[in-house]
């Protein structure tokens, strides 16, 4: 975006166009000067202003998918007949018998007291020993160098060289002569205007119209003197006398090296300390405490219980049931898909800060202002009073009628607004 300029610089300055009429009216370099920001190839007497242009879209056609491609799967169900069949009405079982177990009296010998594990602790052992231990880390610390210099000899200037230069006074004579004192040029008028709302919306932060006006060269007459004899030439009426310059020997002090500082590495400070260390760890000693046991009698089992499987043969009966002749089928059909043409804006060009030739002060008179409103008015975009006055709701109406038709917004009456409203 243009950045907002100030105008008592800008109209300070005279800035040059590369155009056949900045050269015409004696521009001078445009190195020289600022102008970035203001429309090129001006002609003296054009105006312009800083309008935003709105993006560009144009219209392309696309094809998109309404409905995807699928399968219809159809469904024909079984068929079936009813038979008659013979069934299991009572699963063939077994019926189990059981035999009691035969026991008899023995003796035993039982436990009255489990054996058992009895821990003993052993303290662990500690000595005395000597050890070597940090008493101050190593470390660095940062020495200052100072510079050394040295005393040098050097030739400087006392004075500088002279030159004398004696005139004779050869008589003159005045003559009137006109000089240029300022070559025709153009330079910037600048005419405010204020940013509504929305043109700042729009990222309009300057906008003002500018007026490229034609400015005449200025001319004075001036009396002179010329030189009757020598010639004509002064310099055959002048003597040169060159007075050469005078030195001395000076002693000043130079640095021989510059001052530095080194990093020096302190080593660390050991120390031997007298501390108690582990001779042989604590530990638990298990101790086996055997069993105590009696003799006892009680009675134990000579033959266990046993069961005897007896077969029970299982019972049929018929029943009529329904036996599937022909299974269940599944037809699957496949569905196109469908698709639709669409019509959708691309943007060509982003919006973008341009400036348009713009009506000038003396073509902003009250007739074009009120052709401007009754247009205006007949498209639909201005309802106020019809007076030839650049008033807000003008400008409104303006600004409106230029985003509808994609014209540059925010420069007020350009000339392509103007033509868009038919007015010539």
């Amino acid at each position: 975006m243009l950045k907002k300029r100030n105008f008592v610089v800008a109209a300070a300055l005279l800035f040059a166009v590369s155009s056949p009429a900045a050269a015409q009216y004696g521009q001078i370099d445009p190195a020289q000067f600022i102008n970035e920001g203001f429309p090129a190839n001006v002609q003296p007497g054009e105006c312009y202003s800083r309008c935003l242009a709105p993006a560009v879209y144009e219209d392309v056609e696309e094809e998109i998918e309404i409905a995807p491609a699928m399968e219809r799967t159809e469904i024909i169900p079984a068929e079936y007949e009813w038979i008659d069949e013979r069934v299991i009405a009572k699963e063939a079982s077994e019926k189990i018998e059981t035999i009691p177990a035969q026991f008899e009296w023995r003796d035993e010998e039982v436990v009255i007291k489990e054996g058992s594990e009895e821990i003993n602790v052993i303290p662990a052992q500690y000595e005395w020993r000597d050890e070597q231990v940090v008493i101050k880390e190593a470390s660095e610390e940062l020495q200052s160098i100072p510079a050394r210099y040295e005393w040098v000899d050097e030739q400087v200037m006392v004075s500088p060289e002279v030159v004398t230069i004696t005139i004779t006074d050869p008589g003159y004579e005045e003559v009137k002569e006109q000089v240029l004192v300022k070559a025709p040029s153009a330079k910037w008028i600048k005419k405010t205007t204020h940013c509504s709302p929305e043109d700042i919306k729009m990222g309009l932060t300057d906008c003002d119209t500018l007026c490229y006006v034609a400015v005449p060269a200025m001319y004075k007459t001036v009396i002179k003197k010329v030189p009757k004899d020598c010639a004509g030439e002064i310099g055959g009426c002048r003597q040169e006398v060159v007075i050469p310059a005078e030195y001395k020997t000076v002693r000043k002090r130079v640095v021989v090296e510059p001052a530095r500082t080194e990093i020096v590495t302190i080593p660390a400070e050991y120390g031997t300390v007298r501390k108690q260390v582990m001779v042989a760890p604590a530990r638990t000693e298990v101790v086996t405490i055997p069993a105590v046991t009696q003799m006892i009698r009680k009675k134990v089992m000579v033959a266990p219980a046993q069961s005897r499987t007896v077969p029970v043969p299982p019972e049929y009966k018929t029943v009529k049931v329904k036996k599937l002749v022909k299974p269940a089928e599944e037809n699957i059909i496949s569905v196109p898909a469908e698709y639709k043409t669409i019509v959708k804006k691309v943007k060509v060009s982003d919006s973008r800060i341009v400036w348009k030739p713009a009506l000038c002060k003396d073509e902003l008179v009250d007739s074009t202002i009120r052709q401007v409103q009754t247009a205006l008015s007949q498209l639909g975009f201005y309802n106020g009073l019809i007076d030839g006055k650049l008033n807000p709701a003008t400008n409104e109406a303006i600004r409106a009628f230029q985003g509808e038709n994609g014209l540059a917004q925010g420069g007020g009456l350009t000339k392509e607004t103007v033509e868009a409203l038919g007015i010539y």
